[in-house]
């Protein structure tokens, strides 16, 4: 089996489970019910394990841009239990699934067959959705009267096939239902329905035309028909993608005449992009892009599109004049100006990058990723007080954007707050997949906090989830 399948994620889902649920005399009473709290930490939990496994996007850019694109719909939620987070998944399938806790995940597969910003905010509302309706406490608590293996076959159906994941869902659906749990799988189709069907609602609110999630429904249809073709609606944890397509056409009806118009999103063209220049290859871009620019010389995109390719390639003094190029064709265009500052950093040309920063700073303020490479550049030059507030402001805006944790507790560490610094060092090892050394920060940690400290219950559990993994610190 492949350490990165959807079915190895499966057995890490169930062991958290195990892990994190109180320990009771029977599986029966396990299961009495998954309280907001409980959700949150089942959440917390299977995403440190997840990412032991399958590898996490970090790029500041597309961290920065899906947390946005996510946020935007969870504001039509109202007030909420959980902090949603959202994050892309570098695998080719066409996926996405959501977990408990508010913890969402899009596959760069799904990401790179979607031609609008309206289908990944369709994708993206129909995960909400499952976390917003509780599903998986409702499973759990519909599980008081089924045993286990049908517990197993309805989490794989409704919490890893998400979107996408037909093949999983049949495997486990032919392998634990087959002893007559048909109640467990209607409910499975009412979920997704249910999450249709919210997530069409949230879409209306928040600007988006619902027929784009349709849109990539019809991809999912055709993307499933050509690996092999469709489950027999009977016996799949999903609802057939065609009965989904006409619930979604008679709300279309209800709605006819009030829906938002269809537009694309400029910095959605950027976005993929970006993950085409990051996931894909870098000559073919760099070809595709050629050509574009050619036909429509006047488009920044495409020479945006040529300068991330070129970059790829090491083609640094090219990649740096396509950079300039764009901006010159469209000097208001803020998101290549922060690209071109990413890149003066990189190169080590800090006065430039700082310009270009400061200037954006004040005009986007809660842009987490201009002020992180702002605070970069400060530290860089050992201006501790300065870059220590903006990392803190980056984390408080997006607690998904994974790179400022090392800045964090190296600054910390600089100022000699070591209970901070190891505390932030320490999930930077998780994450790094570093356990040893993330056990020896956490302890470090713990000697440095006090109890007081809003962090110090968080290092206590981290420390025994740790230890009852037998990790071991080395000397």
């Amino acid at each position: 089996m492949n350490k990165n399948s959807p079915a190895r994620v499966l057995s890490l889902f169930l062991a958290v489970l195990i892990f994190v649920l109180p320990c009771r005399p029977t599986w029966g009473g396990l299961f009495d019910g998954l309280t907001i709290d409980k959700e949150r930490e089942v959440g917390e939990e299977f995403f440190l394990e997840l990412q032991q496994v399958m590898p996490i996007l970090e790029d500041p850019f597309i961290a920065s841009y899906f947390n946005r694109l996510g946020q935007k719909l969870v504001a039509q939620l109202g007030p909420q239990p959980f902090k949603y987070r959202f994050f892309v998944i570098d695998d080719p399938s066409m996926n996405a699934f959501a977990v408990p806790g508010g913890y969402i995940f899009v596959t760069t597969g799904m990401i790179r067959m979607m031609e609008r910003e309206g289908e990944l905010a369709g994708v993206l509302a129909h995960e909400i959705s499952h976390v917003y309706a509780r599903h998986m406490a409702k499973t759990m608590e519909k599980a008081k009267v089924a045993n286990v293996a049908t517990l197993v076959g309805a989490l794989a159906g409704i919490f890893l096939g998400g979107l996408g994941g037909a093949a999983l869902s049949q495997a486990v659906t032919m392998g634990s239902m087959a002893g007559g749990a048909s109640a467990m799988l209607k409910y499975s189709r009412d979920f997704e329905q249910e999450a249709d069907g919210l997530g069409f609602k949230w879409m209306v609110k928040a600007g988006y035309d619902p027929r784009d999630m349709m849109s990539i429904f019809k991809k999912m249809n055709r993307q499933r028909w050509f690996e092999g073709g469709k489950i027999p609606i009977y016996l799949s944890t999903h609802p057939d993608v065609d009965t989904r397509l006409v619930d979604l056409a008679h709300q279309l009806s209800v709605y006819e005449g009030r829906l938002p118009t269809s537009e694309n999103s400029p910095e959605f063209q950027y976005f993929s992009i970006r993950v085409e220049a990051l996931m894909g290859n870098p000559h073919q871009l760099l070809r595709r892009m050629t050509q574009d620019s050619l036909r429509e010389p006047q488009n920044p995109v495409f020479h945006y599109g040529k300068a991330l390719a070129l970059a790829k390639l090491e083609r640094g003094d090219e990649a740096l004049a396509a950079f300039q190029q764009a901006l010159k064709l469209a000097p208001g265009n803020d998101l290549i100006q922060r690209d071109l500052a990413t890149y003066y950093f990189q190169r080590n040309r800090y006065m430039d990058a700082l310009k270009l920063l400061e200037d954006l700073s004040r005009r986007y303020p809660q842009d987490e990723v201009v002020l992180f490479y702002l605070g970069r550049i400060y530290q860089e030059r050992r201006q501790f007080d300065q870059a220590l507030p903006l990392f803190e402001k980056v984390h408080k805006l997006n607690p998904a954007f994974i790179e400022v944790y090392y800045s964090l507790g190296t600054v910390y560490g600089e100022k000699k707050q070591f209970g901070p610094a190891h505390y932030y060092l320490a999930f930077h090892s998780l994450k790094t997949k570093a356990l040893p050394v993330a056990l020896f920060h956490f302890r470090k940690a713990l000697k440095n906090l006090s109890p007081g400290d809003v962090r110090y219950s968080e290092v206590k559990r981290q420390i025994a989830r740790l230890e009852k993994m037998r990790v071991r610190v080395h000397n």
